[in-house]
């Protein structure tokens, strides 16, 4: 070697930044193998990036989180296969052998 660093060291700090970044990844919600390759091809660059996403499972701006107590059930009206009970009435989202759609009710 003429004092340069070895492959092998690169490598290994490729992996380290990989799995630290795979870790912090996860902790926000996103895929680990994202994070994973972020910090290894990117090394020191790809921590900053991971550190800066957005957290994956946050709420999305404008939509209240579901009742805890919503379900779905059979349509009491009887105009599709079921419609959602929000925890408190009956909402408007429907859904027919699996397709979800959205009535009003009157």
């Amino acid at each position: 070697m003429n004092g340069g660093i070895s492959l092998g060291v690169y490598l290994a700090a490729g992996i380290v930044l990989g799995l630290i970044c795979m870790v912090v990844a996860m902790g926000k919600g996103q895929q680990a193998w994202v994070g994973f390759l972020l910090g290894f091809f990117l090394s020191c660059a790809g921590l900053i990036v991971v550190l800066l996403m957005k957290n994956g499972n946050a709420p999305v701006a404008g939509i209240p989180p579901p009742h805890p107590n919503s379900q779905w059930f059979p349509d009491p009206t009887g105009r599709h296969q079921y419609r959602l009970w929000d925890g408190q009435r009956w909402s408007g989202h429907v859904s027919d052998s699996g397709r979800a759609g959205f009535d009003p009710l009157a």
